[in-house]
């Protein structure tokens, strides 16, 4: 039996090598390395500026706190994400407004959006769920009308294009993770704040150096959420990697797509979209039986998301009513995530292919 773990991370002599040339250069905070980390990045993205710091949920915060959002201030997000996204607008005093998600692109849904807008959602932040845009010139078009900055959750989506534009680079501001199961990583903890705003990016880096301007001047109280060079050395070598590898994950997903599509619903890519396939996410009735069954094939699985955000706990207690969300919760009680990390070879896709195959087979014999 195979044993084909559901993420596995990209590690190579180049890598190894590269961290020791760092170590001999003894500067190991916000150094060249971040520098030219940040430079190439904004190049990738098509932006002017790009900022490295402590990892995505920092780099959410940052984005907020330097735009003043706060106490009476709404913000349009969806539920159907990671908690982070959410976590960072109650902890600076806003209140969330729960959009919810299209069933097939799992992005945030434009017709929700509007119907739930108005002048005091300050701001958007749209999800590029497991690699797929969403729907940015409705979503921009919505924000101008109401005066809301546009902050693209890009966490999950280095290199995908919404209508031949990289993600990230087209609202106000993006933001980016760079945590080990992403498509591009620098080996640990790390994230990345984008826009064409000067003034956002200069108060970004003093809000994340301790409110520093220099060593001898602090202009206000800031945080403790700096890049290393260790880690913008990897991530360097990542970006290069980064189109390759996103490539083989597309073929991957045709491959799934080709063999699966008469058994599951199997995501898809929309006309304005080029997916990068962070994950690649099934939806079917059978979800827990066939997880199930795959891990004792062998093979990993993964859920996201099983208990959407707006019914956590911990976020229940912020709102004044539990909103309806029918397409999140259909997709929370269907959806399974299956290995398309680029290194799979072919004998591990047609095992993880026939093995699904397999399983439905027996279950309608």
């Amino acid at each position: 039996m195979m044993k084909i773990p559901f993420i596995k991370i990209y590690i190579d002599d180049e890598i190894k090598e590269e961290v020791s040339k760092v170590l001999d250069t003894g500067i190991y905070v916000e150094g060249e390395y971040t520098r030219r980390f940040e430079k190439l990045f904004a190049d990738y993205i098509g932006v002017k500026y790009a900022v490295a710091v402590s990892n995505g949920t920092s780099a959410l915060y940052l984005i907020l706190k330097a735009l003043g959002i706060g106490s009476g201030d709404k913000v349009a997000v969806p539920s159907y994400t990671f908690i982070s996204t959410v976590s960072q607008v109650l902890e600076l005093g806003a209140k969330p407004v729960f959009i919810d998600v299209d069933k097939d692109t799992y992005t945030m849904d434009v017709d929700d959006l509007e119907k739930k807008m108005d002048d005091n959602v300050k701001a958007i932040i749209p999800v590029h769920t497991f690699g797929h845009p969403a729907n940015l010139s409705h979503i921009n078009e919505i924000a101008q009308k109401y005066g809301s900055y546009v902050i693209e959750d890009s966490c999950q989506a280095h290199g995908a294009e919404f209508m031949g534009k990289k993600v990230g680079g087209l609202g106000y501001a993006g933001f980016f993770s760079f945590y080990p199961t992403k498509n591009m990583t620098v080996y640990g903890e790390g994230g990345m704040i984008v826009s064409n705003d000067y003034d956002l990016i200069n108060e970004v880096r003093t809000l994340k150096n301790h409110g520093m301007v220099n060593k001898d001047k602090i202009v206000k109280l800031g945080y403790n959420m700096k890049f290393n060079e260790i880690q913008a050395a990897l991530g360097i070598i990542q970006l290069k990697k980064l189109d390759e590898f996103n490539r083989r994950r597309r073929m991957n997903a045709e491959k799934y797509n080709e063999y699966l599509t008469n058994y599951v619903d199997i995501p898809i890519e929309a006309e304005y979209a080029y997916h990068v396939y962070h994950l690649y996410t099934i939806k079917t009735q059978k979800r827990d039986e066939l997880k199930k069954y795959l891990e004792s094939k062998g093979i990993g699985t993964g859920i996201y998301y099983k208990t959407p955000v707006h019914k956590q706990i911990v976020i229940k207690k912020y709102l004044d009513n539990i909103p309806k969300l029918p397409n999140t919760e259909y997709l929370s009680k269907r959806v399974l995530s299956i290995p398309i990390y680029p290194t799979l070879n072919d004998n591990e896709l047609n095992y993880i292919i026939q093995s699904i195959i397999n399983f439905f087979k027996s279950i309608s014999s």
